[in-house]
């Protein structure tokens, strides 16, 4: 529906105008988040904190994981990782001799494939394998995971699609596959970038949550949309 959408607008009244137009929507914490007038594209700016969920090797019972098992959550409050009671409050699931990665916990994703069991790893979004972005829960009753944005990294011109995969505290977070493609140090311990990064999210232009993801798929959708718009004007928006 989306790129229907876009195609009319852009035919009928930007091709002839050919400037886009910021308005500001709402704040969160420190960033202001913005809509393109007329588009259905939620924009923003921040910097960029490196994901590991849904990595096999994201934790690690010992914290040798990729990523701090702080960030996975606690005992009676886990948030990042599959459980033995599908809740916060349950023991952490190890994966088995049969799983990708043995004795490391199962990561989770908010954003799923319905085709795998809740315990098994590929349920969910790989952030070694796969350009995915994080919002925080409710960020926008427009925007839905599985959308896809198409990512810009300001200090290097590096871009990228990426797909609402997870849900976190903040805005200005990516995978680590997202992140090396922006040229974005992508150890989820010591990398990331605190600036300069701009978030385009195609609002609607998802499948929805329970289906399977694919690059492949997320571009040839990314493309049908940006081909549509004026790129350079989009980046001009926040020079």
């Amino acid at each position: 529906m989306i790129i229907g959408v876009l195609k009319y607008i852009l035919l009928s009244e930007l091709n002839d105008q050919m400037a886009y137009k910021l308005i500001r929507s709402f704040h969160f914490n420190k960033t202001s988040i913005f809509q393109i007038e007329g588009l259905p594209v939620t924009c923003f700016m921040a910097g960029m904190a490196i994901d590991a969920d849904g990595s096999p090797r994201a934790y690690h019972p010992n914290n040798t994981g990729l990523d701090d098992l702080k960030h996975s959550g606690y005992p009676g409050n886990w948030w990042g990782v599959a459980t033995s009671n599908e809740l916060s409050t349950g023991e952490p699931l190890v994966q088995n001799a049969d799983d990708p990665a043995p004795g490391f916990y199962v990561s989770t994703t908010s954003l799923i494939d319905n085709r795998y069991a809740y315990q098994n790893p590929l349920r969910y979004v790989n952030a070694e394998e796969m350009p995915y972005f994080v919002l925080p829960d409710q960020f926008s009753p427009a925007i839905q995971l599985g959308d896809i944005a198409w990512i810009h990294n300001t200090h290097n011109g590096l871009n990228s699609f990426a797909v609402f995969a997870d849900v976190g505290p903040d805005v200005g977070e990516g995978s680590m596959c997202l992140a090396k493609k922006l040229g974005i140090n992508n150890d989820p311990r010591y990398g990331g970038v605190s600036s300069g990064i701009l978030y385009f999210i195609f609002e609607g232009s998802g499948r929805g949550n329970g289906q399977r993801v694919t690059e492949s798929q997320m571009s040839e959708t990314g493309n049908k949309i940006l081909n549509q718009l004026i790129v350079p004007e989009l980046i001009g928006l926040f020079k």
